[in-house]
């Protein structure tokens, strides 16, 4: 398959690196210290359109597709995983309305979201589990005026920075998938989780207690909610992390090349020593091939494939590349000696930032039992 990019997708990709490098670049210390959502930036990504690539040009977006989105995705990440990571879970919601919302919805929601000016998130884990979402207990009861909800969700990325919240929860008939405004009487973002990585980017609790939610608000139809969610969090949640995993990988990378190509031992670069070339060059080749497993659900997606055709090719893109990056964040490490564990050196950030990867949009596990279900029939 040839993932040579087109005209408009090399300028995208050299517009997002340079807003990367420059406007992101040198903040990244200071946010990952200070764990400060950063609103300014994802309102300058809005303004250039990097937020809304997936959405139609009715409602804001610019219809590039998933490859725009995945390429925007690696280079935020590898100057700035916690920024790569905002897209994995900022455009759940904003693909839930796209394709299975209505035309109120649509125009309601989306246009701001796409602009960056409003922000985003998608609630599905409860302390029951993430993996097994029949297990939920969030219960969404209609009565007349709409639906009465109450429960707990856990580990939300974006809730306490999100102006709307996606959400799925039981209901007459099976699960149902509907948002709420941030401010809604009975809904509440409560504890902020600990991170290891993505530290400016909040993951938090949020509890629904008997929280009035319009019919207006029902995302597609009752008791079809898992429809929604689950093609959503493959398609975006799961590609996402693919983006945010290549990226950080190459960014690990480059800044492994360039220390051993200026640290001099033995009186030559350290980058002349056999054993540190055939990290590098370990690392070099892994990326390669991660990119082209990351970059073709993205590509057929974009070709007319449904998510349901392409549930194992999304699988394997975020099994393999997060994978690699575990390999190689720790490898770039090594390479680097003490200097590996330097904040200034970022490296040990991107390793940091990896290990959240091992569950977000489903842990590797369950990508192993997606593509083995497919694979032994």
């Amino acid at each position: 398959m040839d993932f040579g990019l087109s005209r408009q997708q090399e300028m995208l990709k050299q517009a997002a690196r340079q807003f990367a490098e420059t406007r992101v670049g040198p903040r990244v210390r200071e946010a990952d210290e200070g764990g400060d959502f950063p609103f300014d930036l994802v309102q300058q990504m809005g303004q250039m359109g990097f937020i809304g690539l997936v959405n139609s040009r009715e409602y804001g977006g610019s219809a590039m597709g998933h490859l725009a989105r995945i390429i925007v995705i690696e280079e935020m990440a590898r100057v700035y995983p916690s920024l790569g990571f905002f897209f994995q879970a900022g455009n759940l919601l904003m693909y839930a309305l796209e394709n299975f919302g209505n035309e109120e919805q649509k125009g309601r929601c989306l246009p701001a979201l796409c602009k960056g000016t409003k922000v985003s998130a998608f609630a599905v884990t409860e302390q029951s589990g993430g993996s097994d979402p029949s297990a939920m207990m969030t219960m969404a009861s209609r009565n007349q005026t709409g639906y009465v909800v109450n429960g707990r969700k856990t580990y939300i990325t974006n809730a306490d920075v999100a102006d709307l919240l996606g959400f799925v929860a039981r209901s007459e008939g099976g699960f149902s998938a509907f948002f709420v405004e941030k401010g809604t009487p009975g809904f509440e973002v409560t504890r902020r989780e600990p991170r290891a990585g993505f530290r400016c980017i909040p993951v938090n609790e949020l509890s629904f207690t008997d929280c009035h939610v319009p019919p207006a608000n029902l995302i597609g139809q009752e008791g079809r909610g898992m429809a929604a969610a689950l093609p959503t969090i493959s398609a975006i949640g799961r590609t996402g992390a693919a983006g945010v995993a290549l990226g950080a990988t190459q960014g690990a990378y480059e800044g492994a090349l360039k220390f051993c190509r200026e640290r001099v031992l033995y009186g030559k670069p350290i980058s002349d020593l056999q054993a540190l070339q055939f990290m590098l060059v370990e690392m070099n080749t892994d990326i390669e091939a991660a990119r082209w497993i990351a970059y073709r659900p993205a590509v057929l997606l974009d070709q007319g494939k449904t998510v349901k055709d392409l549930g194992v090719e999304i699988a394997r893109a975020k099994l393999l590349t997060v994978d690699v990056a575990l390999r190689h964040c720790l490898k770039a490490q090594q390479a680097m000696g003490a200097y590996g564990q330097s904040p200034e050196y970022r490296v040990e950030m991107y390793l940091r930032a990896m290990l959240e990867l091992l569950t977000a949009g489903g842990t590797q596990e369950i990508m192993k039992v997606v593509i083995g279900r497919a694979i032994t029939g």
